[in-house]
Order: structure tokens, then sequence, then C-alpha cells
């Protein structure tokens, strides 16, 4: 009975312990650390280092290159 329980339990111990590494959820840069910015393209957005290119962005600061390319009437650019 205990060996059925186990594997389950065991899972459910690992699953939840890598959601706590996962990427935090944030509003603004302030909400993160460690040089990360807070990627409000991303929902939700979710504290990342700089975006390489061709990933989403709607702020250049959130670029590694510095520049996101917006089109007219986009809410959302790409990282160039």
């Amino acid at each position: 009975m205990w060996k059925k329980l186990l594997v389950p339990f065991t899972l459910l111990a690992v699953f939840s312990s890598s959601v706590a590494f996962a990427d935090a959820p944030c509003k603004k840069d302030e909400d993160c650390k460690g040089g990360e910015v807070c990627i409000l393209a991303l929902k939700p957005p979710v504290c990342k280092p700089p975006q390489p290119a061709g990933k989403p962005c709607k702020r250049d600061k959130v670029c590694a290159s510095g520049k996101c390319e917006m089109s007219a009437g986009k809410d959302v650019g790409v990282c160039k």
C-alpha cells in the first residue's frame, strides 16, 4: 500500500518544488532581481534576463540589444 502512494507523492513533491523556481510574476522592473527585467509582453508578465533577438517585447529595455521594434498599431514588438 505504501509503495503505491510513495510514487505519486514523490512526483508531487518534485513538481511543486520546481514550480517555486519558475519565473516570478511582475508588474514593473523593480519587482525583479539580479539584472532581470519585467517582460510585459508575456502573459502573465514575468521576470527574465533581457530577451534575445526574435523574442516578444514592449520596451527597448527588455531586449539584450536595447532595441524593441514595434509595428504601427501593434501592442507587442520583436527584439532586434
